[in-house]
């Protein structure tokens, strides 16, 4: 939960990223990054990540066979990443960029990619932008593409709401005065992917109910 709390802290620190989303998230970043390379990217997949960070979800897409678009609007990320990258040998499988979801638009044709994932990237969005993001995931993807989004929500039940929340205000008001930024859980963001056109084939919530898995099918 806290993952998004301090993200903009790990931020101006990005060589120690990895290893502080992992501890802040209580490990479900990493482990939902796994679940989806296992169980959703196959060899010859046209990946594309929103929001690739330093690079982890993207080279281990590319271990799997599948060729990868990650963009990251975060040039200080992206050098991360694309050392990681020559370090794995996945350059000629990796394609990454610098830019910003708003402008997948002119970036990405109709019908090009089989999977995109975004982890820990849609809980930065206003919602008329993440109501842009899945338009355009949609169009980018090619007929029974899938779409995978692994981030923070609202706990359903109000107790977890209130352990939810005793957490995360302290966390995000030390964010502020550091970053002057805020973050938010995600609160509706099912129904933003079926009013994108998707057809919701998987939802799975751990910690508290306050990190969710969600994968959306183009029909």
């Amino acid at each position: 939960m806290a993952s998004y709390i301090f993200m903009k802290i790990l931020e101006s620190a990005p060589q120690r990223y990895d290893m502080g989303i992992n501890l802040i998230s209580f490990g479900q970043d990493r482990r939902m990054q796994q679940e989806i390379v296992e169980e959703y990217v196959h060899k010859s997949n046209q990946v594309l990540e929103i929001g690739c960070g330093t690079g982890t979800l993207a080279i281990s897409c590319a271990k799997k066979g599948a060729s990868v678009v990650a963009f990251d609007i975060s040039r200080q990320m992206l050098a991360i990443a694309e050392r990681k990258v020559r370090e794995h040998n996945l350059i000629e499988k990796i394609q990454l960029k610098e830019m910003g979801a708003i402008e997948m638009e002119k970036a990405f044709n109709e019908n090009t990619f089989d999977r995109i994932v975004s982890t820990l990237v849609f809980s930065e969005l206003y919602d008329y932008e993440q109501k842009y993001v899945l338009n355009q995931a949609y169009r980018v993807l090619r007929p029974n593409g899938l779409i995978i989004i692994a981030d923070e929500v609202k706990p359903r039940s109000l107790w977890k709401r209130i352990v939810h929340s005793s957490i995360r205000i302290p966390l995000a008001l030390i964010t502020y005065l550091l970053t002057q930024t805020s973050t938010k859980a995600l609160g509706d963001i099912k129904g933003p992917i079926t009013n994108a056109g998707f057809k919701i084939i998987h939802e799975k919530r751990s910690f508290i109910d306050s990190f969710t898995l969600f994968v959306g099918q183009k029909e």
